[in-house]
């Protein structure tokens, strides 16, 4: 005997449920793990929207953790933050309302990075230690203007010792 349609789709709501539980998930995560559980597309919006209702799923909670963690974790800046959140259709003011999470810690973050990798260069060379920090920070999506005076500022302490 096959188990009723709507027996098993309370089953994949529980087991999304679960999902979404474990840490914050975003719309599009949700719909992709639904895809590959090989649903139609009919199931899998209402699942999304239950999901929704149940504030399982909330585009504002997902992209203050996401920015706070990918920012305290990984070091990521303003730009690389964005952009990830953006492949994860993330809204446009959700976005900026995540990056608000991180702006207290923001310069001094970049100051201490900057402080850091100017200490831990071998080089001697003035303009390869401004090299590494400049590579360092602009792979992690942090911006040139602010990337300059952190360089700027350590440099002009590091020569008036």
């Amino acid at each position: 005997m096959k188990p009723s349609t709507s027996n098993k789709t309370e089953k994949i709501q529980l087991k999304i449920e679960s999902f979404c539980a474990y840490q914050e998930r975003c719309k599009k995560e949700v719909i992709n793990k639904l895809k590959s559980w090989g649903l139609e597309k009919k199931t899998i919006d209402e699942i999304v929207l239950n999901l929704l209702n149940q504030d399982y799923l909330n585009e504002i909670r997902y992209s203050k953790s996401y920015s706070r963690g990918k920012f305290r974790i990984k070091k990521w800046g303003r730009l690389k933050i964005y952009q990830e959140l953006r492949k994860r259709n993330i809204s446009e003011p959700n976005i900026k309302i995540g990056l608000e999470e991180i702006e207290e810690e923001y310069y001094l973050t970049c100051k201490e990075l900057v402080k850091k990798i100017w200490k831990s260069s071998n080089s001697k060379s003035l303009i390869e230690k401004k090299k590494k920090i400049w590579d360092y920070l602009r792979y992690r999506g942090w911006e040139k203007s602010l990337i300059f005076d952190m360089i700027e500022k350590v440099e002009k302490k590091a020569s008036d010792l």
